[in-house]
């Protein structure tokens, strides 16, 4: 019984000190830790135990940056605090003049990309009445072939973290580009429409849509080279007929036909008819009808 005791402690308190050399390539981009070393090192450890009167005295008194980027990755502690769900810490910071239109070195993305991120819609909000940008595009591809640069706005409809219809809301009302095209892509343009349909979002859809957002662009193009447009990107996303997420989808349906476009006359891909076929065996056939 000793034995466990003293081993469950050890894991409690962890089993090293984070003041302990660390190879940082060993590290992922969320950890502290990449600020070992750094001017702003006891300001990341008072970050990380939202010790809020330290925090400010190490910025004010001590002058320690609140803006710094660690080597590695390039992430500043503001996204960090946000990435680790340090709420107190991310508003103390913010107060203490942190930039959230910092890009990092990795994907350019920014504190406001990781806020898009987050399930609590209360990150993105915060950032936003500091004067983070509902428009900043990542501006540094993984590779020199990666062109899937995004603003909040996708990572928000993307990321199927939670309260993303919320987060959305909270990104049009600041001024996100509903219309928001990356015209450097060669088959996904990232339009905001079409990440919310490709990835079910259906009421994110229908919110972008009654927000302005341009139905008649082309939603992505296939490797084959086919344009598809919204109806048919709608034809290709099989869900469920019992599913929220079919109901949705029906809603906009019906406001695109207001439109003049009708979902109804649009072809079924035969793939898509194939695969009803698999999954639907009993009644696919009514599947088709109605999906």
């Amino acid at each position: 019984m000793r034995i466990f005791i003293v081993i469950l402690t050890f894991t409690l308190c962890g089993c090293h000190n984070r003041d302990d050399k660390i190879d940082k390539e060993k590290l992922l981009g969320n950890d502290y830790r990449l600020f070992q070393g750094s001017p702003s090192w006891d300001l990341a450890k008072a970050v990380e135990d939202e010790n809020i009167n330290l925090v400010k005295k190490l910025a004010n008194e001590d002058r320690q940056p609140v803006n710094y980027q660690e080597p590695k990755f390039g992430k500043t502690l503001l996204m960090l605090a946000i990435n680790n769900n340090d709420y107190q810490s991310a508003k103390t910071l913010l107060a203490l003049k942190a930039d959230p239109n910092i890009a990092d070195r990795y994907r350019g993305s920014t504190a406001m990309h990781d806020a898009a991120a987050n399930s609590d819609p209360k990150y993105l909000e915060l950032l936003i009445k500091y004067h983070g940008n509902p428009n900043v595009v990542e501006n540094k591809p993984i590779t020199d072939s990666d062109n899937g640069r995004e603003t909040p706005l996708n990572i928000a409809i993307t990321y199927i973290s939670g309260n993303n219809l919320n987060k959305v809301k909270l990104l049009v009302n600041a001024g996100a580009d509903v219309n928001f095209y990356n015209s450097w892509y060669t088959y996904y343009p990232h339009l905001p429409l079409s990440d919310a349909i490709s990835h079910q979002q259906f009421d994110i859809a229908q919110y972008l849509l009654e927000q302005g957002a341009d139905y008649k662009r082309i939603m992505y193009r296939t490797v084959q080279g086919d344009s598809i447009y919204i109806l048919g990107a709608l034809r290709r996303e099989i869900v469920d007929l019992d599913k929220k997420e079919y109901r949705q989808k029906r809603n906009v349906i019906s406001f695109l036909k207001t439109k003049g476009l009708d979902y109804a006359k649009e072809p079924v891909p035969d793939f898509i008819e194939e695969k009803l076929k698999k999954d639907y065996p009993e009644n696919w056939q009514e599947v088709l009808k109605s999906y």
